[in-house]
């Protein structure tokens, strides 16, 4: 997967937990990495002791949006809703604003950047990263 020629850094992944579940609540979050991260992929085909490897590199080196949505809301108002609207409000908590975003699976209308969905985006992301110019410090 190639980036369109008018993705650039900062660029925000986008991605939920939970959303399979029957119970319990769905979280979201979105991410720019700072600088590359070896080894990094989808964490549900990586084992534990290298997600917590990832996870102190990941840390170090990304801006953080989290959003996490109880039940109750996700029973009121639907998944899909609650995926969407997590997904934009991930985004606003980063402390810097994205020039891209990358969505996994579906288009995320209102988001404050261009997007692109992608599909099985967790398994891709790590190869589409090609920065043009620097990352936010």
């Amino acid at each position: 997967m190639r980036l369109p020629a008018a993705a650039s850094p900062p660029i925000a992944g986008v991605d939920e937990a939970g959303r399979g579940a029957c119970a319990g609540p769905l979280v979201v979050a979105a991410v720019i990495l700072r600088k590359p991260v070896a080894g990094l992929g989808d964490s549900k085909l990586l084992s534990p002791p290298v997600r917590e490897r990832l996870y102190d590199q990941i840390m170090r080196v990304a801006h953080i949006g989290v959003v996490i949505i109880p039940p109750g809301e996700i029973d009121a108002k639907g998944l899909h809703k609650c995926n969407v609207s997590g997904m934009r409000r991930a985004v606003a908590q980063l402390p810097c604003d994205p020039e891209y975003i990358l969505t996994d699976g579906f288009p995320v209308p209102g988001l404050p950047a261009p997007s692109l969905a992608v599909w099985k985006g967790g398994t891709r992301w790590p190869r589409a990263w090609r920065p043009r110019r620097s990352w936010p410090r």
